[in-house]
């Protein structure tokens, strides 16, 4: 069977044709995208500042008795939530290092001060156990309070409502800071331990499961890991190693 050149050229343009049809497509799926992405963050921002004026206007009452932390972390976390839109939203565009020396031990202190209304709420324990030596870590501090927030969201969701014991403890050991939750929760089994990190993969009735997969994807870009030692019906232990070339011990 003979072809024209015409009809290889037809067939050529028919394909070259499509191909652009689907580009096409899809920029504009990604446009829409992009708006809606927008609109979602201008809707989360404008409540944020609402918030976020009325810490201040509290402030000065939490200095007269005395827990003016409470507002300085409510104010960081606005920030921290601020930030995440910023680079949801700027997410294809080159990234802006903004990385600095961070006490690890004053990070974990904020986070048991974040979650102390709830512990109290719940009837649960919430306890830190710090390193002498004040170990720093030169990174973003966003990234690393991103990753404990959730890994404590989850310990809080694992220990029982009543009863419950969750530790955040800090240790330098060798070349390695290590940065340790711990809970008295439901635990896990072997396989679940296995596949925690997996994007998608989650034992719970509602979420995404990619919440430990990010975790775990910015420990490894800061140049650590993360360790989970389990047993169902006793607890898990989490451990976070960072390495200690990019400490600085005060």
């Amino acid at each position: 069977m003979e072809y024209k050149q015409s009809d290889i050229e037809l067939s050529s343009f028919e394909k070259l044709k499509k191909e652009f049809d689907e580009m096409s497509l899809q920029t504009s799926y990604l446009a829409n995208v992009g708006q809606l992405a927008a609109g979602i963050a201008h809707e989360i921002r404008n409540p944020l500042t609402t918030i976020k004026g009325f810490i201040q206007l509290m402030k000065p009452y939490l200095v007269e008795i005395e827990k003016e932390e409470y507002a300085k972390i409510a104010l960081e976390e606005i920030e921290r939530a601020n930030t995440i839109l910023y680079e949801f939203l700027n997410a294809a565009k080159p990234h802006v290092n903004a990385a600095k020396q961070v006490e690890v031990n004053r990070l974990v202190k904020e986070i048991a001060i974040l979650f102390e209304g709830e512990a109290h709420l719940k009837n649960i324990s919430i306890c830190t156990k710090l390193a002498p030596e004040n170990p720093s870590l030169f990174l973003e501090e966003h990234q690393l309070k991103q990753v404990l927030v959730n890994l404590v969201k989850n310990a809080f969701e694992a220990v029982p409502a009543t009863g419950g014991e969750i530790g955040l403890n800090t240790e330098v050991r060798n070349e390695l800071v290590l940065i340790r939750i711990e809970d008295n929760g439901c635990g896990m089994s072997d396989e679940t331990v296995r596949r925690i990190f997996t994007p998608f993969y989650t034992t719970k009735a509602t979420g995404t499961g990619l919440g430990l997969s990010v975790c775990n994807d910015i420990i490894h870009q800061l140049g650590g890991e993360i360790e989970i030692k389990s047993q169902p019906g006793v607890g898990t232990d989490l451990l976070i190693y960072l390495p200690k070339q990019s400490v600085l011990s005060n």
